[in-house]
């Protein structure tokens, strides 16, 4: 059995992983400003979909799953978070999204509850502690790519 520990982190994936969040969410509310929250996750899940693709199977349900996360979690926002409380709607959105994503990595990848873990933490920090223009996608989306990149390095599932 090889020692997943001494081979290099997959860096390239970091980082295109970064572009396709970041470019997602500023893309997102151009495209369709009604609801630029919901844009911005859609925009990501397709974006996010293609760095997937070919590294784990029928990546497409990334962008489905994902963009259904973005949807479902900003009805909820809508509905459930009270003005006075949106400081809880980045650890909802987050946590939905993550929760979504990870029943596609759980049969890819072991550990993939640290999925949901750093999902919530990405984008707590991207929309409540560190919010803005280029930050808001581009912390979350180094948070998770890190996250990523362990989880395919150290935990592929076997075929």
């Amino acid at each position: 059995m090889p020692d997943t520990k001494s081979q290099p982190l997959d860096w390239a994936l970091w980082f295109f992983w970064i572009i396709a969040t970041t470019i997602g969410w500023l893309v997102g509310p151009l495209l369709f400003s009604g609801i630029p929250l919901a844009a911005s996750g859609v925009a990501i899940a397709a974006l996010q979909w293609a760095v997937l693709n070919h590294r784990i199977q029928r990546a497409w349900r990334w962008a489905v799953v994902s963009s259904l996360g973005w949807i479902i979690g900003v009805i909820l926002l809508v509905i459930f978070v009270p003005t006075g409380l949106k400081i809880l709607a980045a650890p909802l959105l987050g946590g939905i999204l993550g929760l979504g994503q990870w029943f596609l990595l759980r049969y890819e990848v072991d550990w993939a509850g640290w999925w949901i873990v750093s999902s919530i933490l990405a984008w707590t920090i991207g929309l409540v502690i560190m919010p803005g223009s280029l930050t808001s996608g581009s912390l979350p989306g180094a948070i998770t790519g890190l996250t990523l990149i362990f989880l395919f390095r150290d935990g592929l599932k076997k075929a």
